[in-house]
């Protein structure tokens, strides 16, 4: 019944209700109405039988009390059809009923019991029993109009009700739809009909409200979206927390720093603790409680996790809302990443350490730039170079005590602050050339280049080179000059000097054999142009060894000293004279006329054997051999001449020696010659077509028999019997006359240096050194470069140098062995003892190991004689720090003996024989 009430309109329950109303009033009035007309009735129905109780009780007085029954009938039954009576009951006095007329069925009808006296005299009683239908046709006839008039009643007000309500309900059916359109959201609505009457100042009212809420909806609304803009587009999550901590409504900027989306933050149990990094959770789930008590807070930082596993540093800031009633609502937090701030933190923090850091380092530079600053005045007040600084305006900002000195300026002279001519101008030395040195400073001084080196030359003989510099700042800005002087008159002089020692002989001064072949080019070729003959004449001194060995070198030298003087003396001014090594001389004559050469070779000769020469007492007479070769009579080339001319010495020493010879072309010379220059041309083929081979023979160490290294041997392959060996005992001595001993021996060292290069694991090789390349000064930089450019350790390779030729030439020698020592290259001074005469020269030879000669080996076991030099031998060479090998060991009892005398190393048949591919050398690559 409910829902179908509530399911109707307000226009039928005011109907309804209004229609109720009335048929409630209308019903009370019926009632009413019916309950009046029922007393009424009732009255009017007592009355009546009353009053015709009354008037039966006269009329009957007569006949009871005459006992008239007939008449008393008669008035009953009259009585009863003429007024409505439904029952009349006469009785006696004696309660017999005389007459009955009708029943008395009804409980509505009107009863009466009334005596009939007469004069007192009671006769009787009659009973009367009006009936009461009369009342219930009343009643039934008032319902009836009632019900009639009522109808008409309600109809007519349904009408009315109609008629107004359609009226009244119009106006609230446009209420009613406007407040659906505004629920809607619709709130430009202005309703008709405002008035004076309640509905239409309702409908105002209406209106008012309508406007009032439009308003406030769109400032709700802008306000609504300037939180939006705010809340939902700030760099930073927002989010409101209820009081129980549950998440109410979060911003999206979630989705982008943490990768959650908003439906998923809101899904979570317990925001934002499940995104807190476990390790932060408990404090700040624990601050959060606090917070959410309703307290504000900011600051607090903790991780939050990324949705991708990742976590960053964040900081919340929260504060606790309240509505208009200040009821708390929760807490409105907002959550930003500080990783930035952590970074720049860390940053700081590293910066600050390192800011510390600086300034501990900045104080100790400081202190080290104060400490270097005074050892670069002390190292610049030190140096031998002229230091000056001049700032871009030209003027002298600092000078070294070195420039004053270079320049001659008093040190007590104020420079600084001077234009740099004028500090130039102090100087007690003048320019031997002024105006060009003027026009060089003031060339430098406009430039900001590096400039090459300017030679200053002085009137007193001194060569000043200044070098400038330009200065600059860190920001690469021009702030001034660097000018470093330097007096290199010494310097210059010891380059003269050099140049003199690479082209002279270092003990007699004379020109060297390089510088001889030089001069003998330029010679020939001034020959063929101006068809002018030259001579070459070589000579060396008699028995020159016996007096070298039996005196020791110093005599020796002392003596080749004396005959390059003696020979010097007779030499013209376009001749040269050389020494070409141990005591071979050379004279080249340009021009030579007639007899001259003859004449100056006769001079020679008789100059040599006057030579008073007296050494420790003992007077020494020493002759010459002299060959004399003429170009191009003899030779057709260089190497040619020479060798004639060697050949032409040889047969003055045949004629006797103390003489000289021209070149003679008979049979023995001319065999000679042609086997030198057969000789000449095999060696130069075989380096050409690579026919030197080396052979490898072992060096053992004497406690254990372990190989200590290899020694490489030189052998030559027979063009014409490639099958056949030649020995080096057949090309050796024949190559060092010819200068091709230099090839050879360049040619061992590279062959070695590359085995050493590509077997990196092979033992130590020793190669043998010529006495010409002792005196070849490129030769140590050859070795070095070799050993450079194929990255070789240079203590893998010995050098092994002959002691006759150390003694021969001991300057060259030294100059040599220094050279190798430098470059880390082990040394050996080979066949040892042959000089025995003296072991003083052997301190003046810096070499690690000395090889006992091979003829104090041969027989050692057999000749006690040599084991006396052996152990001699020994035992100097171990007292100098030295080790000793012997060579040619060729039986047990050999190696025994040899092992008791404190022999270091051994080599020889016995142990192996020389091999081209030795055991050592096993997987060689070549």
């Amino acid at each position: 019944m409910k829902s179908w009430l509530d399911q109707l309109s307000l226009r039928y329950k005011l109907t309804f209700a209004a229609l109720a109303v009335e048929g409630i009033m209308l019903a009370f009035l019926i009632g009413n109405g019916m309950q009046s007309t029922n007393r009424e009735l009732q009255q009017q129905g007592e009355q009546r039988v009353t009053e015709l109780a009354k008037m039966l009780s006269v009329a009957l007085q007569a006949p009871l009390s005459q006992q008239d029954d007939a008449s008393t009938r008669d008035i009953i039954e009259t009585l009863l059809d003429s007024n409505g009576l439904k029952m009349i009951e006469v009785r006696d006095s004696r309660n017999r009923i005389v007459h009955q007329v009708g029943a008395d069925d009804a409980d509505a009808d009107f009863r009466r019991q009334i005596p009939i006296e007469l004069a007192g005299q009671r006769y009787g009683e009659a009973i009367l029993v009006l009936s009461g239908r009369f009342i219930e046709e009343a009643r039934a006839r008032y319902i009836q109009q009632s019900l009639i008039i009522a109808a008409l009643a309600l109809l007519l007000t349904s009408l009315l009700l109609a008629l107004s309500s359609s009226w009244v309900i119009r106006r609230f059916t446009l209420l009613t739809r406007a407040s659906k359109q505004m629920a809607q959201g619709d709130l430009n609505i202005k309703l008709a009909g405002e008035g004076g009457d309640e509905i239409g100042q309702l409908i105002a009212t209406f209106n008012s409200m309508a406007e009032s809420v439009r308003v406030n909806v769109e400032r709700a609304r802008e306000n609504e979206a300037r939180f939006h803009a705010i809340a939902d587009y700030t760099h930073d999550i927002e989010f409101w927390l209820a009081p129980n901590g549950k998440l109410l409504w979060i911003n999206p900027s979630v989705e982008r720093m943490l990768g959650f989306s908003v439906e998923e933050c809101m899904a979570l149990a317990s925001f934002p603790s499940d995104i807190i990094h476990p390790e932060d959770r408990a404090a700040a789930e624990f601050q959060m409680r606090q917070s959410l008590r309703g307290s504000a807070g900011q600051g607090y930082t903790f991780r939050i996790c990324r949705k991708d596993g990742g976590h960053f540093w964040a900081m919340a800031n929260w504060q606790p809302i309240h509505d208009g009633n200040h009821v708390y609502q929760g807490l409105r937090a907002s959550i930003h990443s500080i990783d930035d701030i952590k970074a720049t933190e860390a940053d700081l923090r590293h910066a600050l350490n390192e800011l510390r850091m600086a300034e501990t380092l900045q104080r100790k530079y400081l202190e080290e730039i104060d400490q270097e600053r005074a050892r670069l005045v002390s190292l610049l007040s030190a140096m031998n170079l002229g230091i000056l600084f001049v700032a871009a305006d030209g003027r002298v900002v600092y000078h070294n005590p070195a420039f004053n000195h270079t320049w001659m300026i008093d040190e007590s002279i104020e420079l600084i602050g001077l234009p740099v001519h004028d500090a130039l101008a102090k100087s007690n030395s003048a320019l031997a050339r002024p105006d060009h040195f003027s026009n060089h400073l003031l060339s430098v001084l406009e430039t900001r280049e590096i400039s090459d080196s300017f030679e200053i030359a002085m009137t007193d003989g001194r060569v000043i080179t200044e070098l400038d510099y330009p200065v600059r700042d860190r920001d690469g800005h021009f702030i001034g000059h660097l000018w470093v002087y330097e007096d290199i008159t010494r310097e210059r002089q010891t380059a003269e000097q050099l140049v003199y020692l690479a082209e002279r002989d270092a003990l007699t001064g004379l020109y060297n054999r390089h510088r001889f072949q030089q001069e003998l080019t330029r010679t020939m070729l001034e020959t063929d142009r101006h068809f002018i003959p030259c001579a070459v004449m070589f000579f060396d001194l008699d028995e020159f060894k016996t007096i070298n060995d039996t005196y020791g070198h110093r005599a020796g030298d002392a003596l080749l000293i004396r005959v390059a003087g003696e020979v010097s003396a007779l030499i013209r001014r376009n001749e040269v004279l050389a020494r070409l090594g141990g005591d071979e001389f050379a004279v080249l004559l340009p021009a030579a006329q007639g007899n001259e050469a003859e004449a100056l070779a006769d001079r020679v000769i008789h100059a040599v054997s006057q030579i008073p020469f007296r050494f420790e007492g003992r007077n020494l007479r020493v002759t010459a051999s002299l060959g004399i070769a003429y170009y191009p009579t003899h030779a057709a080339d260089a190497d040619e001449l020479v060798a004639r001319a060697d050949i032409a010495m040889y047969q003055a020493k045949q004629a006797g020696k103390n003489t000289w010879r021209v070149f003679r072309a008979d049979l023995e010379a001319d065999t000679e010659m042609r086997n030198r220059l057969s000789w000449s041309e095999r060696i130069s083929n075989a380096l050409e077509k690579n026919l030197f081979e080396l052979h490898f023979q072992g060096v053992y160490r004497t406690d254990d028999r372990a190989l200590s290294h290899l020694e490489a041997l030189i052998r030559m392959v027979d063009e014409r019997n490639p099958d056949q060996l030649i020995m080096p005992a057949h090309f050796i001595q024949l190559a060092e006359k010819s200068g091709r001993i230099l090839d050879i021996d360049r040619w061992v060292i590279g062959t070695v240096v590359q085995m050493l290069a590509n077997n990196p694991g092979i033992p130590p090789i020793a190669v043998n050194l010529s006495g010409r390349s002792l005196s070849e000064p490129s030769l140590p930089q050859y070795i070095s470069e070799s050993l450079r450019t194929r990255s070789v350790n240079p203590s893998r390779l010995i050098v092994e140098i002959t002691e006759t030729a150390a003694v021969s030439d001991l300057h060259d020698a030294q100059r040599m062995i220094e050279a190798l020592r430098q470059m880390g290259c082990g040394i050996s001074l080979d066949d040892f003892g042959v000089g025995f005469a003296s072991f003083a020269y052997l301190k003046h030879l810096k070499v690690d190991t000395i090889k006992i000669d091979g003829m104090f080996i041969r027989d050692l076991i057999s000749d006690p004689d040599n084991q006396v030099f052996v152990q001699a031998m020994v035992s100097v060479a171990l007292g100098l720090g030295k080790s000793v090998v012997a060579e040619y060991v060729g039986d047990g009892k050999t190696l025994s003996l040899l092992r008791q005398f404190g022999v270091d190393l051994v080599q020889g048949y016995y142990l192996d024989k020389p091999v081209r591919k030795h055991p050592a050398l096993q997987g060689l690559i070549e």
